[in-house]
């Protein structure tokens, strides 16, 4: 069995020491402490790292934010997400918020607009077509539905508001004029009976201005315990897709969830994948050397934990950063310097460790570099008070 170490702070002690120096002390303290009999030592802190709120509020359920570096001379980041009354990630009920920061990522204010993800954009041939694929997620109808989409062999749960809720199709929405309009129409796709999307600037890769990618993940029939990671790819920015596996075991039960993508910088593309605790604890990637074409056979990598993002630096390493949801509950990151064919145990480290919540919500890290080379990892973490909130990490690479 393995045991876990959780050191919880006392509130009181905590309560005056500010949010940078908080998590660093919860980092030393837990990275001193003995390991224990069986349990896993913390990956070393990353050292310097600064954190910094962008919203949390009592009462609300912040959670799920995207990040986007804009494609402006100000390179500004922005970040949206939803903040629900409930905790449940199939809560309908949640409110747009919008932030935006000058100043690489040290503060944040309300963003008066919403912006469009840069990977969207179709190049200097179309300087205002943006091309939006996605899966349609979690849509909601009255209960007395259900029988009708589960005769139709699609998956249906509760919602929180009394609904039930399914998650079937795909879609790409197109704009001319720069997101000011949109036009929408469904991608044809082979019956499945959930099919979902992930968060667009991990999933949503764009090769050139015909070539999209978008990784989006199901289940090919109802009531099975595992997914399946699949892609759309356009070679005709966006007017035709083809729906391709990249991961899939049915045999052994294996599950491939959520699905990050990248292009490494010997041009091939990289995926890495969240598996379900109850099927395995650690991503695991492939690799695909014609374009998302096909796929090489999933390996299991020593990353323990989900979702993940991939970010390509400038010097042409791979970055992953994700969620940890054991104790101690954080963010964590990984390097690769080989286009993402391996990634070593040691050189995981540690962002964030002072998480809290049921069991372990957090995570869901989009990160950016910086021109200075600082990077900027945004994701949702719960408090020791239990207030779930989206906040920053600005950090420096500490890999050589």
């Amino acid at each position: 069995m393995m045991h876990h170490l959780t050191i919880v702070p006392s509130p009181r002690r905590f309560g005056l020491i500010p949010l940078g120096a908080r998590c660093a002390l919860a980092l030393a303290i837990l990275a001193a402490a003995p390991a224990g009999l069986g349990a896993e030592p913390l990956p070393p802190p990353v050292s310097g790292a600064e954190h910094v709120v962008i919203y949390r509020q009592a009462g609300q359920y912040s959670a799920f934010p995207r990040l986007y570096q804009l494609r402006d001379p100000s390179g500004a980041l922005y970040v949206h997400f939803g903040a629900g009354v409930t905790s449940s990630h199939l809560e309908p009920r949640r409110e747009p918020m919008r932030f935006i920061s000058h100043d690489g990522g040290r503060s944040w204010q309300r963003a008066v607009r919403e912006e469009p993800n840069p990977s969207w954009q179709t190049g200097p041939s179309a300087p205002g077509r943006l091309v939006d694929p996605n899966a349609h997620a979690w849509r909601y109808v009255d209960s007395s539905r259900r029988a009708e989409f589960e005769e139709r062999g699609i998956e249906v749960r509760n919602s929180p508001d009394g609904r039930v809720t399914y998650a079937y199709g795909c879609y790409v929405r197109t704009s001319a004029d720069h997101g000011a309009t949109w036009q929408q129409q469904e991608i044809s796709v082979p019956p499945k009976a959930l099919i979902m999307g992930f968060l667009d600037p991990a999933t949503d890769l764009r090769l050139d201005e015909r070539t999209l990618l978008c990784a989006v993940y199901g289940k090919p029939v109802a009531r099975i315990r595992f997914y399946e990671s699949w892609l759309l790819r356009s070679e005709d920015d966006g007017r035709s897709w083809d729906f391709v596996t990249i991961a899939s075991d049915p045999q052994r039960g294996r599950s491939f969830g959520e699905t990050a993508l990248v292009q490494a910088a010997n041009g091939d593309i990289v995926a890495m994948m969240r598996t379900e605790p109850a099927l395995g604890t650690r991503m695991w990637t492939a690799h695909s050397r014609d374009r998302g074409k096909t796929w090489s056979e999933p390996v299991e990598t020593p990353l323990h934990g989900h979702p993940a993002h991939l970010l390509r630096l400038r010097d042409g390493r791979l970055v992953c950063t994700y969620g940890f949801r054991d104790a101690p509950i954080g963010i964590r990151a990984c390097v690769s310097r080989d286009d993402g064919r391996t990634w070593r145990e040691n050189d995981i480290v540690t962002l964030r460790a002072d998480g809290a919540g049921r069991p372990g919500d957090n995570g869901y890290p989009i990160s950016a570099e910086m021109p200075d080379g600082t990077l900027v990892s945004v994701y949702y973490i719960t408090g020791k008070d239990g207030i779930t909130g989206v906040e920053a990490t600005r950090w420096q690479p500490p890999w050589k």
